[in-house]
């Protein structure tokens, strides 16, 4: 007659064990599996973002075209802000010559880079720590301005050859320059000339 042998206490508990180690190595794999792709989709996301950011700042700066010559809303720029017409304003057809202003407002350790449409409605584009951001306006001869038209000089063209912005996202410094097409032309008013 046989007898029938079952698994003894030491052999069921090293089995419990080695499924034990093995269940909680899985797990932690997994759960760093999740943190990666909870991190690679944020930095996606913030890449989009700041994409999408910086195509709305480059489209509407490089669109900017100049006024008559005693138009209302001719170019004007400090360290803080600039503003005029664009052919690509945010919130209104391309093609129409709109009003609009770009803004670096400073406010409790906070700044925001702020567009305002024609409709004089602010948005927040976008936000960073810290009292960071200016803009700078090269002439044509080269030289970089805190301001828009210059304070010294011959008289400039109406619209400068390149607007800079320098900001922060992520707490990481960035530079964006956008060429404006129009820097040496000026409107004429056909409406003041008689035929």
């Amino acid at each position: 007659m046989r007898r029938l042998r079952g698994f003894t206490l030491l052999e069921v508990l090293v089995v419990l064990i080695l499924v034990s180690v093995i269940s909680t190595l899985l797990l932690e794999g997994v759960f760093h599996i999740l943190q990666l792709r909870s991190r690679f989709v944020t930095h996606i996301y913030d890449l989009q973002q700041g994409a999408i950011i910086e195509y709305w700042f480059r489209s509407s700066t490089a669109a900017i075209v100049t006024d008559y010559r005693e138009g209302e809303h001719i170019f004007k720029g400090d360290e803080h802000q600039f503003s005029g017409l664009t052919l690509a304003a945010l919130d209104v057809a391309t093609g129409v010559p709109t009003n609009f202003t770009w803004q670096l407002q400073y406010d409790g350790g906070v700044t925001r880079l702020r567009y305002q449409n024609s409709k004089d409605e602010y948005w927040v584009v976008a936000h960073w720590l810290g009292d960071e951001g200016y803009f700078r306006y090269m002439a044509k001869d080269g030289e970089w301005h805190d301001k828009w038209p210059p304070q010294f000089g011959k008289e400039p063209p109406q619209i400068p050859r390149l607007i800079l912005l320098q900001g922060q996202r992520r707490q990481t410094p960035f530079t964006w320059i956008v060429k404006l097409a129009e820097h040496n032309r000026t409107r004429i008013d056909y409406r003041l000339e008689e035929f």
